[in-house]
């Protein structure tokens, strides 16, 4: 079910980005083309532009209908949920705690309550081809890693989860805080060219001025800046990654776990690193850092 809601997540987010990016691109093309029309005298500019805008227009309520973002974020909330459950499950984490009385009945149970609140918000199964669901998600390579020792379990989580998701949101907020600088000196340009050029125009050094195709060249990168949120998810990165660094060394730093109080602790920490790693965890970050 993972790797399903994964694949589509990832094909519903590129199909959202190139949908952006060519209603974007087509607007852009009808005011050059509008532009350059003007200061040409060009007649058939103006239908030129006018195909464009029309062409731009259909791409908007094909993006609409398709829904593409939404089913991106469904896919991808239905992927880590399921995730994040697999990794609780053979960690011992939460309420999956060694010792608790049929973990595989409780796992089916969790990831079906996950699932519906998922439907609700219009994932549709269906869509994940013919997915086994409950104690079917649970592979027997989970089964063996759960019944580890806890020295054998916490150096599988650290290795390969919690060192994973440090190597993930590092590398993904330095990646947001380049492309984030990129894109507000290319606003902070075209801006400024729209201001001189209004400048010049109003000292009447000129006839015709850049103003309307800088401006519109500027609000297509705010518009594109918006839409990759990479100023927001460099800060939710950032924030994580410092929060998973600290969990991780506490962690290393526990008890060994046969005993009932250090796999309470043990249990405790698991799912603190799965509620930081969250989708939702990101997104309400990412809303500060958008302040």
């Amino acid at each position: 079910m993972y790797l399903a809601n994964d694949r589509l997540a990832v094909h519903r987010q590129s199909e959202a980005v190139k949908a952006v990016r060519s209603q974007l691109s087509l607007l852009l093309l009808a005011t050059l083309i509008s532009a350059v029309a003007n200061w040409a005298d060009w007649s058939p500019g103006a239908w030129l532009a006018a195909a464009a805008y029309a062409l731009a227009l259909g791409a908007g309520i094909h993006t609409s209908r398709r829904r593409a973002r939404v089913h991106h974020h469904a896919h991808r909330a239905a992927a880590e949920m399921v995730k994040s459950l697999c990794w609780l499950y053979m960690a011992g984490g939460g309420e999956f705690r060694i010792g608790t009385p049929n973990p595989d009945a409780l796992f089916a149970t969790r990831l079906e309550d996950g699932l519906r609140e998922l439907r609700r918000a219009g994932w549709d199964t269906a869509r994940c081809g013919p997915q086994s669901a409950g104690e079917g998600q649970i592979t027997e390579a989970m089964r063996r890693v759960r019944q580890k020792s806890f020295l054998s379990r916490r150096d599988i989580y650290l290795r390969d989860r919690v060192q994973e998701q440090l190597a993930w949101y590092g590398g993904k907020s330095e990646r947001s805080q380049r492309s984030a600088a990129v894109w507000s000196s290319v606003i902070a340009l075209l801006t400024l060219l729209a201001f001189f050029s209004t400048v010049v125009k109003a000292a009447g050094m000129i006839g015709d001025d850049l103003t309307g195709l800088c401006s519109a060249c500027a609000a297509a990168a705010v518009a594109w800046s918006e839409m990759r949120r990479q100023q927001p998810l460099t800060y939710a990165h950032r924030l994580i990654w410092q929060e998973l660094d600290v969990a991780g060394t506490s962690m290393q730093e526990l008890p060994a776990g046969e005993e009932q109080h250090g796999e309470e602790r043990w249990a405790e920490a698991v799912a603190e690193v799965e509620r930081l790693v969250s989708p939702q965890h990101t997104d309400w970050l990412a809303q500060f850092g958008s302040a």
